[in-house]
């Protein structure tokens, strides 16, 4: 401190005047010319200098020296928020790649699935879930056991969720589509039949509101969240399966060259109720993928066609690799936006299909 007063001190360029004690001198002459008193010559000189020059320099002197430390500190001030550019670039340059690393994101979605599942007594289910999500990950052995030893590390009582989050906002950042992401497949691991317990739900839903997803954002996962992962996954087997309206039922295959005998007739009868009852179930398992399908796509029930046509169109555009590899992202955050755009590709066909068969 004292050293950065000496160097604000050298820069003072205020230089002592004289005005005062000029003007004094000049008046105590007038007055010595009158009265004849030569010792009111150096009185009037001293007091113009005391009462006049010698303050005005101190003013002024403190206003260059105030003037300097405000320069300086504009010149510290800039120097600081440059500094701080530097280092919030070179935050978000390392958070950017964190996010395109598959152990890092595999270890995020397990410890939110454990956390948001610490409480259930019977873990079974979830755990067949967590095995099934991350063999469609194809992850690597080394993947697989950071997912693992996160999972069981969230569902211990001792687990410090206060430090997960802290280093998640460190090393990831605030990223509305990573967290979207990691909150669909911890979801979707987290749910049991399609349905969430309310205890895991609520761990879930604080635990995301932490790590910086909006109350919006979650209203939409906990709709379509499990829909969007299933539409994804399903992707290579929905275009496989065919149309199954073509293919054989077993009892058309079986009864098509019956004879017309009455102990005949009857299994056919109770056949075709089975048929019956599994299309009507069919149908409602349709129209429930049907409205998860359109919500995907962020659209109603009420949706025309060419509703469902300009939604399709404008988030495969969103997604669309090319874009996304041109505006900078790493290959694995594009592996992600891929899989939304296999749900939004699925979850068209699915509405195309069923708009065009109620046609």
């Amino acid at each position: 401190m004292a050293e950065k007063n000496t160097d604000t001190e050298k820069q003072l360029k205020v230089k002592q005047g004289f005005i005062g004690t000029l003007v004094a001198s000049a008046i105590g002459a007038i007055i010595f010319a009158i009265t004849g008193k030569a010792i009111l010559l150096p009185i009037f000189a001293i007091a113009g200098f005391v009462f006049y020059d010698r303050p005005n320099y101190i003013k002024r002197k403190e206003q260059e020296r105030f003037r300097i430390l405000e320069i300086e500190q504009e010149a510290l001030a800039k120097e600081q928020e440059k500094e701080l550019k530097a280092a919030q670039k070179k935050l978000k340059a390392a958070q950017k790649k964190n996010r395109g690393n598959r152990a890092s994101l595999y270890e995020n979605i397990y410890t939110v699935a454990g956390y948001a599942l610490a409480l259930q007594q019977d873990l079974n289910p979830y755990i067949k879930k967590a095995e099934d999500v991350i063999k469609y990950f194809k992850a690597s052995t080394v993947e697989r056991r950071i997912a693992v030893e996160a999972f069981n590390r969230a569902l211990d009582p001792s687990f410090d969720v206060d430090t997960f989050v802290k280093n998640y906002i460190d090393n990831i950042g605030r990223n509305r589509d990573y967290i979207s992401y990691v909150l669909t497949y911890a979801y979707l691991i987290a749910c049991n039949e399609d349905l969430i317990n309310p205890t895991a739900k609520d761990r879930l839903f604080n635990l995301a509101l932490l790590l910086g997803s909006s109350k919006a954002a979650l209203g939409r996962l906990f709709k379509t969240g499990c829909a969007q992962a299933k539409f994804a996954q399903e992707y290579d087997e929905y275009f496989k399966s065919g149309d199954s309206s073509t293919v054989k039922t077993f009892a058309d295959e079986k009864y098509n060259d019956r004879t017309s005998s009455k102990e005949a007739e009857a299994e056919y009868q109770k056949q075709q109720q089975q048929q019956q009852e599994q299309q009507r179930t069919q149908k409602v398992n349709d129209e429930d993928k049907t409205n998860q399908a359109l919500e995907i796509l962020g659209l109603s029930s009420k949706a025309t066609m060419d509703e469902v046509k300009k939604a399709y169109k404008k988030l495969m555009f969103k997604y669309h690799p090319d874009r996304l590899a041109a505006s900078g992202l790493p290959e694995d955050m594009i592996a992600i936006y891929t899989e939304k755009s296999k749900a939004i590709q699925v979850a068209y066909d699915h509405i195309k299909k069923i708009y065009a068969d109620a046609m």
